[in-house]
């Protein structure tokens, strides 16, 4: 039997060690994968209602074409590492990247490190994916934290330092404290008094949304407040696709009963003004959508004021870390936040994702040239 053969053919795969496949129909809620997930260093973004869900609903939406690879033991079957991927076209150029759409901050494969030796051991476990791979670019993005075992199993990839960063915030037990040491005075001032405003506005309170009902109107309030926003820059909304906000809502609803999802809303009067939506993992909180009135209440700061009540009520929950996510944007600075790099694993597989990455990578530099120009000149 050739390679190729035997990689057509599953019962064969033992052959070479692990064995590899494609489960396009794979079960992220499953035992197994929750077991793993739970023995792993991925992040929220890998959690089997998020995967699941985003698989289910917005895949379909997107035209994607799922690519889950699995490697399992032969000797067992227990399941060591899962790809969650996807293969799209764009401008007539083929794509295998991690299962993002734009809603996934952080991505990285899913295993246990303690297996790590038993995948790099494993020298036939790249070409046996890569077979299994059709495409013209590989794009592995948006990776937190260096993952070793990434440049084992796509060795010909190119390693690059993204342009965008991850924005945590170590936060201590006593929120008093950490808000005097944390936040520059000038800043706790602006915000002492914008919250002195609101008081005047109205009877505001701040509050932890569980119930169905209530996430559904929060987030249509959080929809409404984002058009506003994103309207006036003249600038896409991600919720502006249907798909995306369906999924965002469905995750919010979903994750009450497993903890991992937190929908908080500042409400003026019983109506609500500010709204922030995150993602809880391994007392983390995730911030990924945050939304307020600009129309009734534009000069009283309520984005700032929203993150400050979310902050507080992480490090009330005991939780150690608030994190502001990917976006660069001087006010996640405000709050204590520090920039860690992120990487993307690039391989171009054939000429025309060759000629692809090259027109990519001189329209970028043309860009940044032009802003640093601009720049100047001002």
């Amino acid at each position: 039997m050739t390679f190729v053969a035997a990689l057509r053919d599953r019962s064969e795969l033992s052959t070479f060690g692990n064995e590899v496949a494609v489960e396009p129909d794979f079960d992220f809620r499953s035992d197994e994968y929750c077991s793993l997930h739970s023995r792993s260093n991925a992040t929220a973004f890998q959690a089997a209602l998020w995967l699941d869900t985003l698989y289910r609903e917005v895949a379909p939406a997107f035209e994607a074409e799922p690519v889950i690879v699995t490697v399992r033991a032969s000797h067992n079957g227990e399941l060591l590492l899962v790809l969650p991927l996807v293969r799209r076209r764009h401008h007539q150029v083929t794509f295998i990247e991690f299962a993002d759409f734009g809603v996934c901050d952080y991505l990285r494969p899913i295993y246990d490190p303690a297996d790590q030796p038993l995948l790099t051991g494993d020298v036939t476990l790249p070409g046996r994916i890569a077979a299994l791979l059709s495409c013209d670019i590989v794009l592995l993005t948006k990776v937190h934290d260096y993952d070793a075992l990434l440049d084992s199993l796509f060795p010909q990839a190119e390693v690059r330092q993204m342009r965008l960063s991850a924005h945590p915030v170590r936060v201590s037990k006593d929120w008093d404290q950490w808000r005097s040491s944390a936040l520059p005075p000038g800043f706790r001032r602006d915000l002492e008094i914008k919250r002195r405003r609101v008081a005047k506005r109205g009877d505001p309170v701040f509050t932890l949304v569980e119930d169905r009902r209530e996430i559904v109107r929060v987030f249509e309030a959080l929809r409404e407040f984002r058009a506003q926003r994103f309207g006036e820059r003249k600038v896409n909304d991600i919720l502006e696709n249907d798909a995306l906000f369906s999924f965002y809502r469905t995750i919010a609803i979903r994750g009450v009963n497993s903890g991992l999802t937190r929908t908080y809303c500042l409400y003026l009067s019983g109506v609500p003004c500010g709204v922030a939506f995150g993602l809880l993992h391994r007392k983390a909180f995730h911030l990924l959508l945050l939304g307020f009135d600009v129309v009734r209440y534009r000069r009283l700061s309520l984005g700032l004021l929203t993150i400050e009540d979310t902050l507080r009520a992480t490090v009330e929950a005991g939780h150690s870390i608030y994190d502001f996510t990917i976006g660069d944007y001087p006010w996640k600075l405000q709050f204590g936040a520090a920039s860690l790099p992120m990487h993307e694993w690039v391989h171009a597989r054939s000429i025309r994702g060759q000629l692809s990455l090259f027109g990519t990578d001189v329209i970028r530099n043309v860009k940044r040239s032009l802003k640093t120009l601009v720049k100047k000149q001002a």
